[in-house]
């Protein structure tokens, strides 16, 4: 009998026939603008923010937020910060989150079946990754089901998107407890960035069809707004050997923003989402239903002295219906009050605290696979958090000193420190180093799972994963058209999840959780930027990662030490922009994964291309091809592939 993987506890069991599309609206969609053409200024299709056009020197002084929530120059950044602009997503043709992701330099991202991901940044991959923190305009997406990412319920509009931002590392000392190998920061554009109007459709491949609409205009004599809808059709991926998979599904979502200016000081930002999808499943009589909604208000006041206050709050519902495993309705309440201010001229504070609450209902739809006991239940989290940037050698030697204290329902007090320095050699040289702490605090499942009848359970004694991280990295302009950035890390894990024994022996039924996993992670992360011409951009990434999991003298824990056999040892990508004529571009990504031997996953490469013609400043079409040379591989384990695709597509700005 095979070993069973904690990191593939079937939370999501399914097993998926294909589905016919269900109608939609999709001539609202496309009919929809005519309502708005009579009025709409012609827009070009010059790109906000396209940092794709910047040299290398101007890129590294381009600002980013997610290492210290306040705006600093990426080449100072005391983190392995990787910058991606919502240009190069657009010149990808990706239609999701987790492809985009696919774009970033030392993250892994496995793909499973059509709407299934494995996604994370050093480590501990699968589909209930739980060591990566993803937001998205400051609300965070993970689920305290099991604190990782239902990624087939993340999406917008690629073309909103302004910027991904991603910390390979720690960033607990001020994103909190669960960003312990990584930060995700989707920051989509402002409303004053997407005025007039957008229309999209297309299909072909892994889409039996997409289509997407948005409509930007001013509110009022300072303010701007915009909506948008898109609805996007998946058809199935290959069963390994098996044909077709049938996990067909379909995603609609619907949206605004508004952007508003309240005077000379004072901004306020409002925006939000609806969603819902259904996914086939071969083994129940009824689609999977996942559905929900959420609202951001966001307030920023400025002071005379540049320091300013922002309060944000946001809202998020969700449903899912699993139809064989549990059903789950959830509502999620956050606000968050931070302030930055200057002391001097050598010492930048950012401080701030919050209250997250979230409450539940878990119904089990099959109590012999899985439930949750109790099946409702209510959590609590207060924190506060400082960091003080310090410029001890003006323009030279920066030490930034963070803490974040939460207080949850699960574990107490959690304090999570991190000091940081980088050292600006000259204007191409940076070196920088880190030490971290951070903690993945318990959650449902952790706590309250059963499955099997009760022989695998959770236990309210399990306490937080920790994980003590060192980095040293090294930025550096070696000429007119070449960089590099480079990181090496060392984690030494703690208390990891792990069980009380063999649970394939009834002799020690019931088996629990417990915290009597650790081990280490070393590695090194490069990236080169290369530049031989104004229109040709290469990006070449390499990774390289070792881990070793194993349980703690006296555990009786068997397998734990499959920890470290989701993730590939070795990967290389590469990626070449080339605008080869004024109106037509094209990008091409390749990607190398080494295999994941004891998950029978091979080695794959992975070649993808994209090709843009703008045929006028307002019409553009593209042809995205991905996996061209290759019909079909597996990137996880779970007995999918990927197949290969190729889509069209047409947009017009109006």
């Amino acid at each position: 009998m095979p070993k069973c993987k904690l990191q593939a506890i079937p939370l999501f069991l399914r097993s998926s026939t294909r589905r016919a599309i269900s109608p939609i609206s999709v001539f609202l969609l496309l009919a929809a603008p005519s309502v708005f053409a009579a009025t709409a200024e012609p827009m070009l299709l010059a790109r906000v923010d396209d940092l794709a056009s910047l040299s290398l020197e101007s890129l590294m002084n381009i600002d980013v937020v997610s290492v210290s929530k306040r705006s600093e120059p990426l080449q100072q950044s005391p983190a392995a910060v990787f910058v991606l602009d919502g240009s190069s997503i657009i010149r990808s043709g990706v239609k999701s989150i987790p492809e985009a992701l696919r774009l970033i330099p030392g993250l892994q991202v496995a793909r499973l079946d059509s709407h299934t991901y494995a996604i994370t940044a050093r480590g501990f991959n699968s589909t209930v990754a739980d060591k990566l923190e993803v937001l998205m305009d400051g609300r965070s997406l993970y689920t305290p089901m099991y604190s990782g990412v239902f990624w087939d319920a993340q999406d917008t509009l690629m073309e909103d998107i302004e910027r991904i931002e991603v910390i390979r590392g720690p960033g607990a000392a001020l994103w909190g407890a669960n960003a312990v190998n990584g930060v995700v920061n989707i920051v989509t554009k402002s409303a004053a960035n997407t005025q007039g109007g957008l229309e999209q459709m297309g299909g072909g491949g892994e889409f039996e069809g997409f289509a997407a609409w948005r409509y930007g205009g001013k509110a009022g004599e300072k303010g701007h707004y915009r909506v948008y809808a898109k609805t996007t059709h998946y058809t199935a991926q290959e069963a390994a050997g098996a044909g077709d998979a049938g996990d067909a599904w379909n995603h609609d979502q619907l949206g605004f923003r508004t952007d508003l200016v309240l005077g000379d000081r004072d901004t306020l930002t409002l925006q939000g989402d609806m969603y819902k999808e259904r996914i086939a499943n071969s083994l129940s009589s009824r689609d999977e239903a996942i559905s929900g909604h959420n609202l951001i208000a966001r307030w920023k006041h400025r002071y005379d002295d540049g320091a300013d206050t922002e309060v944000q709050f946001f809202y998020d519902q969700t449903s899912r219906d699993e139809t064989r495993t549990f059903t789950e309705d959830r509502n999620i309440y956050d606000l968050e009050v931070k302030h930055r201010f200057s002391i001097g001229e050598r010492q930048n504070f950012v401080v701030g605290g919050g209250y997250h609450t979230t409450n539940d209902k878990i119904d089990s739809l099959n109590p012999g696979l899985l439930q949750f006991l109790p099946p409702t239940r209510k959590d609590e989290t207060v924190d506060v958090f400082a960091q003080d940037q310090i410029d001890l050698i003006e323009d030279k030697l920066h030490l930034t000193l963070g803490a974040k204290y939460e207080n949850n329902d699960y574990t107490g007090d959690e304090f999570q420190p991190s000091a940081r320095f980088s050292y600006i050699v000259n204007e191409q040289n940076t070196v920088w180093g880190a030490i971290s702490r951070a903690v993945r605090i318990p959650n449902r499942l952790d706590h309250t799972l059963e499955i099997f009848g009760g022989v695998l359970i959770g236990d309210e004694n399990f306490t937080s994963e920790e994980v003590i991280a060192y980095e040293l990295g090294y930025r550096t302009i070696l000429s007119s058209v070449l960089s590099a950035d480079t990181a090496i890390f060392y984690n030494e894990y703690d208390s990891l999840r792990s069980f009380t024994d063999d649970f394939l022996n009834p002799q020690t039924l019931p088996v629990r959780f417990v915290n009597d996993g650790a081990g280490r992670a070393h590695g090194v992360e490069l990236t080169l930027r290369w530049e031989p011409a104004p229109e040709v951009k290469v990006l070449a990434s390499y990774v390289y990662m070792d881990m070793d999991i194993a349980a703690k003298f006296g555990s009786g824990d068997v397998n734990i030490e499959q920890n470290d056999e989701n993730d590939p040892n070795s990967k290389l990508s590469l990626r070449l922009d080339w605008d080869i004529r004024p109106n037509w571009s094209l990008q091409t990504r390749a990607r190398w994964v080494d295999s994941l031997d004891d998950l029978g996953v091979d080695a794959y490469t992975a070649v993808d291309l994209t090709s843009i013609w703008r045929v006028s400043p307002s019409v553009e079409l593209s042809v995205v091809g991905s996996n061209l040379f290759d019909p079909q591989h597996s990137e996880f384990s779970g007995g999918y592939e990927v197949s290969r695709s190729v889509h069209g597509q047409f947009t017009w700005h109006f």
